[in-house]
């Protein structure tokens, strides 16, 4: 008996006794999302689930088992001159790509290439009654079934346990450079917005402290003529800074306080925001650190048209994520009882009422 195989009998078993689990990889993000809402859970571990299945660099699709470390993908993909182009934390190389899918978390390219869910062409599940389950396919031309997958992308193992994930990737950039300068917000939004009509080749930005921060990729030509355009006053900075902020290695997030993960218009205005910030994907992601309830740092994401989680520290007993609406609620509700009818799979991790 395989590993899938044990997965799928302890699946079983505890459908039959309605014993609530707990999915688990290498526990990097186990701070993310709600507690659990069954104290008496059972760890289900997937971590040695793991390995290559198939790469095809001439095709630009990767499959891979949930437990496979993302860190060894990414390093896979740099020698082949690929990347994953959602850019995803490793959390210091402990995250696995099950985990990676199950959290949807992007990094800084993220506005730029895509969300992660864009990226998922294929998928195979166990669900919550135990049933070995494929959607999608191997390469890009053979996606029956897309749409039936892509929930389980943020579902945070809500919806099935995620075995294999196949991918379609992104050749790496012919050149990355960075470059930061001083300004205050307003210049910083003013400019952005002239770039989106400049055809500006970014794949980061990002504003801290009063600094600018932006990444150029692309082809060496489109470097060149992009740097031609950029305020003489840039000055050029280490690639570093992106890896330290997708990995949240910055100064700015050693820190106890609650930290709030808000995704609002790139255009909100900046001073409204309640508590010290640090905002990436070109103004619409903004980390907010603040001792204010959570309720008004959901209003506050409201009023700016986003929405607000808790992302570390905080209460995670109660929903860490914006309320859904009552429709809303209730086809997540229906496509829960569809993939997990006996309700077992990481109980209340998503939303209390899931």
């Amino acid at each position: 008996m395989d590993i899938s195989q044990q997965l799928q009998q302890q699946i079983i078993d505890a459908a039959q006794s309605r014993q609530a689990l707990n999915i688990i990889g290498n526990n990097s993000k186990a701070f993310y999302g709600c507690t659990i809402a069954d104290e008496n859970t059972l760890p289900l571990d997937v971590s040695e689930h793991s390995g290559i299945i198939d790469y095809q660099p001439s095709e630009l699709t990767l499959t891979a088992r949930a437990g496979t470390p993302l860190r060894k993908i990414i390093e896979l993909l740099a020698e082949h001159g690929q990347m994953l182009a959602f850019e995803p934390p490793t959390f210091d190389g402990r995250a696995s790509l099950g985990g990676c899918i199950a959290t949807a978390l992007a990094g800084p390219r993220r506005p730029w290439t895509g969300s992660v869910r864009d990226y998922v062409i294929g998928i195979r599940v166990l669900t919550g009654d135990g049933k070995d389950v494929r959607f999608g396919g191997k390469v890009m031309k053979n996606v029956a079934g897309y749409d039936l997958f892509r929930p389980m992308a943020g579902a945070l193992g809500t919806l099935g346990v995620i075995l294999d994930i196949t991918l379609k990737l992104l050749p790496l950039p012919e050149r990355e450079i960075s470059y930061g300068m001083k300004m205050d917000a307003a210049a910083m939004q003013t400019i952005l917005h002239d770039w989106r009509y400049a055809s500006m080749p970014l794949s980061a930005s990002s504003y801290y402290n009063n600094m600018f921060s932006i990444r150029l990729s692309g082809s060496a030509a489109a470097i060149d003529n992009a740097i031609s355009k950029l305020p003489e006053t840039m000055q050029e900075i280490s690639s570093d800074y992106w890896q330290n902020l997708n990995e949240h290695k910055l100064p700015f997030f050693d820190d106890p306080a609650p930290l709030y993960r808000l995704v609002v218009p790139g255009n909100a205005p900046c001073d409204q925001l309640d508590g010290e910030s640090l905002i990436d994907w070109a103004g619409a992601l903004r980390w907010i650190k603040s001792r204010s309830s959570f309720k008004e740092i959901q209003n506050l994401a409201a009023a700016l048209g986003g929405t607000a989680s808790v992302y570390r520290n905080g209460d995670h007993v109660e929903d860490v994520f914006m309320p859904l609406s009552e429709p809303l609620l209730a086809l997540h509700k229906r496509i829960k009882d569809v993939m997990d009818p006996a309700g077992i799979l990481n109980p209340g991790r998503l939303y209390r009422e899931l």
